[in-house]
């Protein structure tokens, strides 16, 4: 057998993508094997995805897939929104460079800036 030279991605999809869907690779329900759980870290809205997101959900993927050959009840579960502090850090960042400090406006004024930012950068990286 010869390996190729470069690792073509979408050849490798092609075959095995179609044989997890079939077997069910992506699900999982409790039964008697032993859990293994990956708690995905979910996207946050301060930006847009970097090579720190794609190594972290790498490593997590090598994880899942080596506990499952291992026999195990394998579930990486993953979320939607999270590092609220981080995302409080942008939009005070924001506010200064507008002139605005956040401890001048109410909570309801710094919450609408806030909900502005999310709907704004919310989205991207699950779009990436």
């Amino acid at each position: 057998m010869e390996i190729a030279k470069t690792y073509n991605s979408g050849e490798a999809e092609n075959k095995w993508y179609p044989y997890w869907l079939k077997k069910n690779f992506f699900k999982s329900t409790p039964d008697h094997r032993k859990a293994y759980t990956i708690a995905m870290p979910p996207p946050n809205v301060t930006g847009v995805l970097h090579m720190g997101h794609m190594l972290n959900n790498t490593i997590q993927d090598v994880l899942i897939r080596r506990a499952r050959m291992m026999g195990y009840n394998a579930c990486w579960v993953p979320g939607t929104d999270h590092a609220s502090i981080a995302t409080e850090a942008k939009v005070v960042k924001l506010l200064e460079e507008q002139g605005i400090r956040k401890a001048d406006i109410s909570r309801e004024e710094f919450l609408k800036h806030a909900w502005n930012w999310k709907d704004k950068y919310g989205g991207i990286i699950l779009k990436q």
